[in-house]
């Protein structure tokens, strides 16, 4: 029964921040999900991303990635740019737009994490941290 509980906590917890970045995004009518969020937040830290190393990242498959990709293109957040390694791929920008969205999506995160660790001694959020580590690179090493 323990298992089970953990594995239940855990689930309600990453819908519950799922569903608050949803509901934020849909208040600043931002006109993105939290997967774009994701996708943004990998360009920009990485600034040679391409559209095949966000699907790995994220283990999608390509052709939901190019879609989301494609929605942040039309919405000028980000750009394409040739890949001088591989022409067959293009590297992923930021656009100046993106570059602003992206502040404005890390002080929404800050203020969501603030809010959600409210009350919380930062020594039960290091362990936490640690335990939620270790889960998943269990799951990953045995995949």
């Amino acid at each position: 029964m323990f298992k089970a509980i953990n594995i239940e906590a855990t689930f309600h917890l990453a819908h519950a921040i799922k569903q608050e970045l949803s509901s934020q995004l849909e208040i600043q009518n931002l006109g993105i999900s939290p997967m774009h969020v994701r996708v943004l937040k990998v360009i920009g830290q990485t600034h040679s991303s391409t559209a095949m190393d966000i699907a790995g990242l994220f283990k999608r498959d390509k052709a939901q990635i190019t879609r989301l990709v494609n929605h942040l293109i039309d919405q000028e957040l980000i750009t394409k740019k040739p890949n001088p390694n591989d022409k067959r791929s293009q590297f992923l920008e930021l656009t100046t737009t993106g570059e602003a969205l992206q502040k404005k999506l890390k002080a929404l995160s800050d203020k969501m994490e603030n809010r959600m660790i409210e009350g919380i001694k930062e020594e039960d959020l290091e362990i936490f941290t640690q335990v939620a580590q270790q889960m998943k690179n269990n799951l990953i090493d045995r995949s």
